[in-house]
């Protein structure tokens, strides 16, 4: 032994049990090979480099234009006795001359300002639309909906003001992000049990950082500063969450589990324009996955739908069309995610990279003057780019 100062005996008296055996002798009951826990790839990271590839762009600032039509709804934001004016919540959505119906009175009104809002902050003012002059007859209640329709042009009247819809200018931030992992040479060319320490090492170190950036792909926050590296910029992504905000719904009122029709609804409510497309790809967390998996049988197709997003998917079957579904299992109660379930469409989701920085793992970066420590890196730049957010849902609060 090591701190032996002589070489005299070690005296055993009696019988000799298992705790008085040299402890380098008795062999190590272990596997050949190491058991890794989470040996599987990021599942939102990965789905969503399936949908359409990486994008790669020349600035960590990615802009674009995206155009909408124009609203032809207005919802009350309070209500209005009979009178000339009427709170709603966008009036500058309505234009002199056009006829306006409140879908739960069945009246309409008749547009008398050129543009809503003008008059009186809040309201559109009217006048009756039978009479042409006076008062509406109903009151309205908050909640309404009030529909936009058409110009009633008066014979011979001069055409009325034009107007359009402006394209909305969105931009989001690619971040630049590292991971270093180091070992020594004698680490590295010690003969060890079974599956090499490095390979595993390596392993994991690509699938922790994948991990982390799936999380930011739901979660991130994009920001540029310059106040906590002294001047230099630093980046944070904009994640998913934070895209989406028309199709934002909180289900911690609902009683009971996640329903069928609520997942039908939801999709509905991605569905409402003409760009989104046929199939939509729900991701479940642990809450909404339970409750999917106890539907009845027939709303759930278990074969594998085979598709080009790699045949991970299966299929619900909505009163709004088919959901592609995955379970993540990140979005899980140990990272305070299980009530999550969100709904894509997959032609609207784009990854981003910086030209010539894609995520990578480089191996034994060294300095010139360090033989004897071994450095790997993992480095790149990533984005996410979610355009028409309507066309998407993030649902939360699923018990």
């Amino acid at each position: 032994t090591g701190g032996r100062k002589d070489n005299m005996p070690t005296i055993v008296s009696g019988k000799l049990r298992t705790d008085g055996v040299l402890a380098a002798k008795v062999p190590v009951d272990m596997r050949s090979k190491i058991d890794v826990l989470d040996a599987q790839r990021a599942f939102f990271e990965y789905i969503t480099r399936q949908f359409s590839g990486i994008e790669t762009r020349g600035s960590m600032k990615h802009e674009f234009i995206e155009q909408r039509s124009y609203p032809f709804t207005m919802t009350c934001t309070a209500a209005s006795s009979p009178g000339t004016t009427v709170a709603v919540d966008h009036p500058e959505y309505a234009r002199r001359d056009q006829l306006i119906y409140n879908t739960r009175t069945g009246e309409f009104y008749l547009m008398n300002e050129d543009v809503g809002g003008t008059g009186t902050a809040g309201s559109i003012t009217v006048v009756n639309q039978v009479n042409g002059t006076g008062n509406f007859v109903k009151a309205t209640a908050a909640g309404d909906i009030l529909l936009i329709l058409t110009e009633a042009h008066a014979e011979g009247e001069a055409i009325p003001p034009a107007f359009s819809v402006k394209p909305t200018h969105l931009f989001t931030y690619l971040y630049q992000h590292d991971r270093v992992r180091e070992n020594t040479d004698i680490q590295r060319n010690s003969d060890e049990y079974g599956e090499n320490q490095l390979l595993i090492d390596r392993k994991l170190f690509w699938i922790e950082v994948m991990r982390q950036l799936s999380m930011m792909l739901y979660v991130g926050v994009q920001t540029r500063e310059v106040s906590s590296a002294s001047g230099a910029r630093r980046h944070s992504m904009q994640g998913l969450k934070n895209w989406i905000v028309t199709n934002k719904i909180d289900y911690s009122s609902v009683a009971g589990v996640l329903t069928l029709a609520s997942v039908g609804e939801l999709m509905r409510r991605t569905k409402n324009h003409s760009a989104s497309s046929d199939t939509k790809v729900g991701i479940c967390g642990q809450n909404s996955w339970a409750a999917i998996s106890a539907m009845d049988a027939a709303a759930i197709r278990t074969t594998v739908n085979a598709t080009e997003w790699g045949k991970v998917l299966k299929s619900l079957i909505t009163p709004y069309g088919n959901l592609a579904i995955g379970y993540d299992n990140q979005l899980s109660a140990e990272n305070g995610m299980a009530d999550i379930f969100v709904i894509l469409d997959p032609a609207y989701i784009k990854r981003l990279q910086l030209k010539g920085e894609p995520t990578r793992l480089l191996l034994n970066v060294l300095a010139s003057n360090d033989i004897h420590n071994q450095t790997d890196v993992i480095t790149g730049t990533d984005g996410l780019r979610v355009s028409l957010e309507e066309l998407h849902a993030w649902g939360y609060g699923i018990k």
